[in-house]
């Protein structure tokens, strides 16, 4: 880690009116990469990799998803549930900032989001994707989603603030394999916090099937997997790995839902190996 920097902001207009905020670091010229968070979390999970020397090399841009961290976060179900928007305000980031063929990097809920992007604008402006601990499908029953997150979510969509709290609590301590420092836990619940449990409960609403969309993606994948993930399970990367013509799998042993901060140095590694190449 290097000194935090919190990088050049912007507010990118999403697709429905719906204001996207946008961090970036690094030289302007270099090779974009795209980060994508997860359900109820912000920009700030990715500190691990804007806070290295990644931003040396590369030029990195995190974006709050709407209704997440500093973005707008609008009731309407409908903003949540169309996938186009989710498509569509990646596209926005990507034409206001001037990014030409980022790198994708999605975290859990973030692969819906690619998803999205990809059925919906293909891949001509992209070079790469990474699925990091990554969802694609999303089902009633659940497939390859763990059971302890799932009542734990149910829980922090609730409208009781008691019941809300107490499944926050369980969401955010499933993440890692190892016990979160006090401090990170801290952290971790502000970022969650800021997304409001009616958003949560509008994105556990959708029913997505990607398979056929990662079918037909021709782009190098690397899909990056903590093997004692309780929240997407391994099965879900192993699904992606080998659904993808170009993908590899690359699994963490004794490591959780987020690569990105248990393993931080070898995720920027693989990552920086991706990027470079592309």
């Amino acid at each position: 880690m290097i000194e935090h920097e919190a990088g050049r902001v912007h507010r990118v207009m999403g697709s429905g009116g719906v204001g996207l905020h946008v961090r970036e670091w690094g030289p302007e010229a270099a090779q974009p990469i795209l980060f994508i968070h997860g359900w109820s979390s912000c920009y700030l999970a990715w500190r691990g990799q804007f806070d290295s020397a990644l931003r040396e090399r590369f030029r990195l841009v995190c974006m709050d998803l709407r209704g997440h961290g500093f973005s707008d976060r609008p009731l309407d179900p409908e903003l949540y549930q169309t996938g186009a928007h989710w498509a569509d305000d990646i596209a926005a980031v990507m034409i206001a900032l001037g990014l030409r063929r980022p790198v994708l990097v999605a975290a859990s809920y973030g692969g819906y989001v690619v998803g999205d992007y990809l059925a919906r604008h293909g891949t001509r402006n992209v070079s790469a994707v990474n699925f990091v601990g990554a969802a694609v499908i999303s089902s009633n029953p659940p497939m390859h989603i763990g059971p302890r997150f799932i009542e734990g979510a149910v829980m922090a969509a609730s409208d009781d603030p008691a019941v809300m709290i107490e499944g926050a609590r369980s969401v955010i301590h499933a993440t890692t394999h190892r016990p979160l420092p006090a401090a990170d836990a801290e952290r971790a619940l502000a970022g969650f916090a800021l997304t409001p449990p009616a958003v949560r409960a509008f994105l556990l609403m959708r029913t997505l099937d990607f398979t056929d969309t990662l079918a037909a993606l021709d782009r190098p994948a690397l899909v990056t997997q903590g093997e004692e993930d309780d929240i997407v399970l391994p099965a879900m990367a192993r699904h992606i790995a080998e659904t993808v013509p170009q993908g590899r799998l690359s699994l963490y042993p004794e490591c959780g839902h987020t690569p990105q901060y248990e393993f931080a140095e070898r995720f920027n590694q693989e990552l920086a190996a991706l990027a470079s190449a592309a």
